[in-house]
């Protein structure tokens, strides 16, 4: 398995606040099967964006040198109408220095400038994923205006956390919903810490097996996780 969205990096966010925190959220991953972690940690300029970030990633993939587990650095990137423009003046957002980036969207809006931001990004050879759109109050109303982000040319990931339940009935529906529509692209932990892990995605693997089929599910954890690191 490969974990595309993580906040395993300590001190920057709202993950671990210690490095003994990070190590075992990376130690719980691997009794998981999984063998590959993007640390995303969040990125919103003004807020979150520390300049610690690659020291501390780089302290953490030191200590875990030889756990099983390969470690990259990638971040959840807030959506604002600057992204493009910090791309093209060198700043690293995308997963693992890939062509792609982990968009988070406001929970209760859908910018207006959101279009145009994909389609510069895209400009740029960048592909958008949308970070956990099933907790997104505009699209779980509307289902279109989630559709509307797929025929712009986004890529879906959502939260084991809401295929279990974790943050509430509409978001686990939705997110069921656009499973067996076959509209996501991978499921990802969102952990922010060790039992984000343990009591959340082993178990939403098998719910999403029982949804739609172990074919479909491979893609989700291990295919298209892949294609990003490649």
């Amino acid at each position: 398995m490969i974990d595309i969205h993580c906040h395993v990096v300590h001190g920057v966010d709202d993950g671990p606040s210690s490095i003994q925190q990070s190590i075992r959220m990376v130690m719980e991953a691997e009794k998981l099967g999984i063998k590959k972690i993007i640390a995303t940690p969040h990125f919103h300029e003004g807020i979150f964006g520390s300049k610690q970030v690659q020291s501390k990633f780089d302290d953490l993939k030191k200590r875990m040198d030889g756990c099983g587990i390969d470690l990259f650095l990638g971040h959840e990137v807030f959506l604002q109408p600057n992204i493009p423009e910090l791309i093209q003046s060198g700043k690293h957002l995308t997963l693992g220095n890939s062509g792609y980036i982990l968009l988070e969207l406001p929970y209760d809006t859908i910018p207006i400038y959101a279009y145009d931001v994909i389609y510069k990004l895209h400009l740029e050879n960048i592909m958008p994923i949308i970070a956990h759109p099933e907790r997104n109050i505009p699209f779980v109303k509307n289902i279109h205006s989630f559709i509307h982000f797929i025929e712009k040319g986004c890529l879906i990931q959502i939260d084991a956390g809401s295929v279990v339940g974790a943050y509430g009935k509409k978001s686990k529906a939705f997110a069921k919903k656009i499973l067996q529509l076959q509209l996501v692209d991978f499921v990802a932990s969102d952990s922010h810490c060790a039992e984000d892990y343990n009591h959340r995605y082993p178990q939403a693997y098998q719910k999403i097996m029982g949804w739609v089929g172990e074919k479909y599910s491979k893609k989700l954890f291990y295919e298209n996780p892949e294609m990003i690191l490649k």
